[in-house]
């Protein structure tokens, strides 16, 4: 039995935060590409029956690519993520996912609200650790509105013994 949850991935933006989620993040190291996650958890992997898939096809099918800066360096206690902007598309495939599927487990910790990022280091120790951090990345990024990410489905990811791998994707807007 293994948790799910739905992710926008975004691997065009490996070449910048690569080595620092190598180096930083734990899902990382199980080869989870950068990505946004969209809904944790969503269900275990045993739970994703057919007429679930196709509910999720159809939550997907009415949302269009989503396309994004990651130019902002912003951070969570422990944790240095990349806001997406605009994040209110993003924000509002989260809230629909959420409300087409309310019989999922829900976390043991809930926040006050989603908020759409990329996590780059996670589980960073002292505000020390998190400035270097946010240096260390700001160095890396490419110039503010040179680069945009497009993301054209959501994926259903799974975590086993050998990493993270994608179980199902759902194109948006088809």
């Amino acid at each position: 039995m293994s948790r799910t949850l739905l992710a926008l991935l975004v691997p065009d933006a490996e070449p910048w935060v690569g080595e620092l989620r190598a180096r930083c993040d734990p899902s990382a190291k199980l080869g989870f590409a950068p990505h946004i996650t969209l809904v944790y958890p969503f269900f275990d992997s045993e739970d994703l029956s057919a007429s679930r898939l196709r509910r999720l096809d159809d939550v997907a099918a009415m949302y269009s690519a989503l396309t994004f800066d990651l130019d902002r360096i912003a951070t969570f206690p422990s944790t240095v993520w990349l806001a997406p902007e605009p994040s209110a598309p993003i924000a509002a495939l989260a809230a629909a996912l959420e409300a087409a599927f309310p019989e999922r487990p829900r976390a043991t910790r809930e926040f006050d609200h989603y908020v759409p990022h990329l996590s780059v280091a996670r589980n960073l120790r002292g505000e020390d650790a998190v400035a270097e951090m946010t240096l260390q990345l700001a160095s890396r990024l490419p110039l503010p509105g040179t680069v945009s990410y497009a993301c054209r489905e959501l994926h259903v990811m799974r975590r086993d013994g050998q990493g993270w791998h994608s179980l199902h994707v759902a194109p948006l807007g088809s």
